[in-house]
């Protein structure tokens, strides 16, 4: 099954358009993903052979440079489903990348066929962390913020069973993250609130919550949004964290057919 991989471009018009590098494998309706924190698209390697089977599964490198916000990052989703000839696609995102997803389903109703936000937010609860990670990632060069990246990645891959070789990739992956887009993602986690418009979400949602996700109560967040969310169902994963796509108790492929 192969691979097509967009080179991406910025339309040098007046009205400037950047076009994220995306691929797509696989066959089937559009299933685009956007990704977590690190923003590589490259995370989502256990899951996307079993969905390629049923769909066209795009993934793509979020923009890292400039003082982009989260209209910009959902308007990049809408011009790759555009630039694909699609009208709609399935969305799936995790952790910060569910954060984007809801504001898409809030900026474009129309192109969402349905959302799975996985271990994700609509306001990060924890204002102390998140206002503290923020600043330092803005002050400190970022090479330097390596070693405790890794140590709390560790500790999450470790709690959720992931390979030796599949934490070898991992590595490789967040090693290209850029700082800049990195602090700026930061950022908006840390001024995201989005809670009273959640009401407003029309699609077709599932909130994939892990139960033993250190890095936010993932859970609690899932219930709320799906309280506000009219068309919302949750599904708990016993004994998975916040790096749950990348173990073995996840299975996105049999969630999506039920």
């Amino acid at each position: 099954m192969g691979i097509f991989v967009n080179q991406g471009v910025v339309d040098e018009q007046p009205a400037t358009r950047y076009m994220p590098r995306y691929s797509v494998e696989g066959t089937g309706p559009l299933l685009i993903f956007i990704s977590g924190l690190d923003g590589t698209g490259q995370l989502f390697f256990k899951q996307s052979p079993a969905l390629s089977r049923s769909f066209r599964v795009v993934t793509f490198r979020s923009r890292e440079r400039g003082n982009f916000t989260y209209e910009d990052l959902a308007d990049d989703v809408a011009a790759i489903i555009k630039d694909l000839g699609d009208k709609r696609a399935t969305i799936v995102a995790e952790s910060f990348g569910g954060s984007v997803a809801l504001t898409f389903a809030l900026r474009y109703p129309q192109m969402i066929d349905r959302l799975v936000v996985i271990n994700s937010f609509p306001r990060f609860r924890n204002r102390l962390q998140i206002k503290l990670g923020a600043w330092l990632a803005s002050l400190l060069p970022f090479p330097t913020l390596w070693p405790m990246r890794k140590a709390a990645c560790i500790l999450g891959l470790w709690a959720d069973g992931v390979s030796k070789q599949d934490r070898r990739r991992f590595f490789k992956a967040i090693q290209t993250v850029d700082g800049e887009g990195y602090v700026r993602r930061l950022q908006l986690i840390r001024d995201l609130d989005i809670m009273d418009r959640l009401s407003m979400i029309q699609a077709r949602t599932l909130f994939i919550a892990a139960e033993k996700d250190r890095l936010i109560r993932s859970v609690r967040e899932a219930r709320l949004m799906a309280q506000l969310v009219p068309r919302a169902t949750v599904k708990t994963v016993k004994g998975a964290g916040h790096a749950c796509l990348l173990g073995n108790r996840v299975d996105l492929a049999a969630l999506l057919a039920e």
